[in-house]
């Protein structure tokens, strides 16, 4: 494809000095670069101040979905997308939190300057060193993640209960398989429980429980006969 050069007055997305002097060079995988431009990019754009952006929105960039497609083969975009998300977060060009929003976790974007930062902290979302894919938790006890997931505090009756989950799975998957049951309406420790034995026999791949269908939606015919109660 031929290019036929930047029109007069286009916009013009600023970088940091840094990316280019420091980072960049120090970058191997073309997916982190990507990532992190785009997502510069889509900061800037922006107008609410300070700048965040959702990490699903970032994701769905089409034209960083080409770019990875072309420049990240052989791995599928989701993988290069993860990779390359982590990389720059590792690395410290972009910060992430997150938050629940209608029952749901939302995870969000910043760049790492003064203005993500605040960003991040005027959500209450403390900045955190990984992404939230099964990593580091925000919400370190079983009693805060069933709060910030469905609303209301713990029942005491399942104190030990799930403080056996939490010793056996850790608070990272603890996490998710409250987040995928609260995003699918089905506010019950036999539903996350089930999602939790899930993802033990079958693993977090393939069989994962957090799969999407094809139309965008969450499978939750796995776990139907689980929602009367």
């Amino acid at each position: 494809m031929s290019f036929d050069g930047f029109p007069s007055g286009a916009p013009m997305t600023p970088l940091p000095q840094a990316l280019l002097r420091d980072l960049a060079p120090a970058m191997s995988d073309p997916a982190e670069l990507i990532v992190t431009l785009y997502a510069i990019e889509a900061l800037a754009r922006v107008r609410r101040f300070p700048r965040r952006l959702k990490c699903h929105d970032l994701r769905e960039l089409r034209p960083m979905i080409e770019a990875l497609a072309n420049m990240c083969a052989p791995r599928d975009v989701d993988e290069a997308f993860d990779a390359g998300l982590q990389a720059a977060i590792g690395r410290g060009a972009l910060l992430i939190g997150r938050s629940v929003e209608d029952g749901r976790w939302v995870e969000w974007l910043a760049l790492n300057d003064g203005d993500g930062r605040r960003a991040l902290d005027a959500a209450s979302m403390p900045p955190a060193s990984a992404p939230v894919y099964g990593r580091e938790s925000v919400y370190s006890t079983a009693p805060e993640i069933w709060q910030s997931a469905f609303g209301t505090p713990m029942p005491a009756i399942l104190t030990e209960e799930l403080k056996s989950a939490e010793a056996r799975y850790g608070s990272d998957w603890l996490h998710d398989a409250f987040s995928e049951a609260a995003a699918n309406g089905a506010r019950s420790w036999r539903y996350v429980q089930a999602i939790l034995e899930r993802w033990e026999t079958e693993g977090r791949d393939g069989g994962d429980a957090t799969a999407r269908t094809a139309a965008g939606g969450f499978e939750t015919s796995r776990y139907r006969h689980l929602f009367r109660e």
